[in-house]
């Protein structure tokens, strides 16, 4: 459960959380979530929220609306494409943040589980110094 209530954008904009979850997110998409800074309730550069894949003209009907809903200016909306082949630690950031409007929690499971389960496997191996080590030369 989140505890603030508005969210300063932009160093110009005030945007509240009921507000953004109050948005018809089910004519877009089957989940939106809020992550990054701005899921801190702290001040944020713009307002990252992830969504489904979605194709261009839906993508950009949603960016219009929702950019007109809150009255902000769509530079300030990052909406971040959640699908398969998504990279992981993305996925697991933006689906740990705050739940804006969930459909389908099953689809959302799916990305998270398949995701944990890379971590996990990539920690184990040590996948993440191999390719450091590699890019070190």
């Amino acid at each position: 459960m989140s505890v603030f209530v508005e969210i300063l954008v932009g160093r110009c904009y005030r945007v509240s959380l009921d507000r953004l979850k109050a948005f018809p997110w089910g004519r877009y998409v089957k989940f939106a979530f809020l992550f990054g800074s701005a899921a801190s309730g702290g001040p944020a550069g713009d307002l990252d929220i992830a969504i489904p894949r979605l194709d261009l003209e839906r993508y950009s009907e949603l960016l219009g609306d929702l950019a007109v809903w809150l009255d902000v200016n769509e530079d300030f909306l990052d909406l971040v494409e959640i699908w398969e082949e998504a990279p992981c630690p993305i996925v697991l950031e933006a689906l740990r943040g705050v739940p804006l409007y969930v459909e389908d929690w099953d689809l959302v499971f799916r990305f998270f589980n398949v995701c944990q389960d890379w971590e996990i496997d990539a920690r184990k191996l040590q996948i993440h110094e191999i390719l450091l080590g590699r890019w070190r030369g």
